[in-house]
């Protein structure tokens, strides 16, 4: 087997959502119309976060690019100390975070982003 190294570039239009989170992350809108809604759940220490948005601009965006859009953007706001702690990074429409019965994250959208320290538990791992 041989090794491929592969490097990344966000298409433009993916650049462009990464700056809208980063903008978002750095100031949260408040109000239940306001997307995309970050949770970043971070028990603290050394565990893992996990990062979940939902947004109604993922509707066309695979599930790799949306991680990669997450992933990026968080590191832009929070350093690569903490980037290094994402187990996951789950990027998610309104009607896909309640299909998969999500719908605690979107109960919870008056919370700004960071506030959240556990996931609901239809999102902890089973």
């Amino acid at each position: 087997m041989s090794l491929h190294k592969l490097s990344r570039t966000l298409q433009p239009h993916l650049l462009t959502l990464q700056n809208e989170l980063v903008d978002e992350w750095k100031n949260p809108r408040e109000g239940r119309l306001a997307e995309p809604v970050i949770y970043e759940v971070d028990p603290g220490g050394n565990e893992p976060i996990h990062l979940y948005v939902v947004w109604k601009k993922w509707q066309d965006v695979n599930p790799t690019d949306r991680s990669d859009v997450i992933l990026d953007a968080f590191e832009s706001v929070r350093g690569k100390k903490q980037v290094v702690r994402v187990a996951l990074a789950n990027g998610l429409t309104p009607d896909e975070a309640s299909s998969l019965g999500l719908e605690q994250l979107e109960e919870k959208r008056d919370e700004p982003a960071g506030r959240r320290k556990r996931p609901p538990r239809s999102t902890r791992s089973r």
